[in-house]
């Protein structure tokens, strides 16, 4: 039974019940590296994507117009290429903003310092272009290539995951380059049981209160001193 009350049991496909671990940690001094790697990807994918536009208003603005002569297909050409710019710009814009939410995850997830490590035997769960899809626990690993021969069937596998990125870092103690997306109950932080010394949170103090059936202490005003007149002058 876990920390909220679930049965920690998650069969397989084709497999028997089987009992996970999930344990969440601190962030050792390489892993730390790893999430960074997403938002360096994305990063180069806006890059590209810009460079690409780039290219696109240059061909339609300067080129196209030496190149070809008729004027309907000048105007066929001109009017593919900017709906091919509309089409990558929008494009272009939901990625800055999927930039910055990543970026914004990512700044938590090392400020919090912590990761969810499950431990369970791997199941297949289907197929994809880029390779099979697998399950760990609770956690289901979409396919990727760069997952090959990290994971295999029915054997005990580790994957650490940062559940506020849906995104695995590290499969059987091996870092991946760009990681790799999850799936996993949004509970998953509740659901691990803490392991090693975790980041200290600012103390609270909390106001003082006398002990309950004290008397309160009263405090006499002080009294002052006054100089007394002087005697009167005849």
């Amino acid at each position: 039974m876990g920390p909220m009350g679930y049965q920690m049991q998650y069969p397989g496909a084709q497999a028997p019940a089987y009992n996970s671990r999930i344990i969440r940690r601190p962030l050792t001094d390489a892993e730390r590296q790893l999430p960074g790697r997403f938002y360096k990807t994305l990063q180069n994918g806006l890059r590209g994507l810009a460079a690409f536009c780039l290219i696109l208003f240059v061909l339609n603005t300067y080129v196209l117009s030496s190149v070809i002569t008729d004027a309907i297909a000048y105007d066929t050409v001109s009017t593919v290429l900017s709906v091919f710019m509309i089409v990558f710009g929008l494009v272009a814009v939901g990625m800055s903003v999927n930039a910055l939410i990543l970026r914004k995850k990512l700044a938590q997830t090392l400020a919090n310092g912590t990761v969810v490590e499950v431990f369970a035997p791997a199941y297949r769960s289907g197929m994809g272009g880029k390779g099979p899809a697998w399950t760990v626990g609770p956690v289901s690993i979409m396919p990727s290539r760069g997952i090959d021969g990290l994971i295999a069937e029915g054997q005990p596998t580790s994957v650490v995951c940062v559940p506020s990125m849906k995104a695995a870092i590290s499969i059987n103690n091996c870092g991946l380059k760009v990681g790799t997306r999850i799936m996993c109950p949004p509970n998953l932080e509740m659901m691990a049981t803490p392991v090693g010394p975790m980041p200290a949170a600012a103390p609270v103090q909390a106001p003082a209160y006398p002990p309950y059936g004290a008397q309160p202490v009263q405090t006499q005003p002080q009294a002052t001193y006054e100089e007394p007149p002087p005697p009167p002058t005849d």
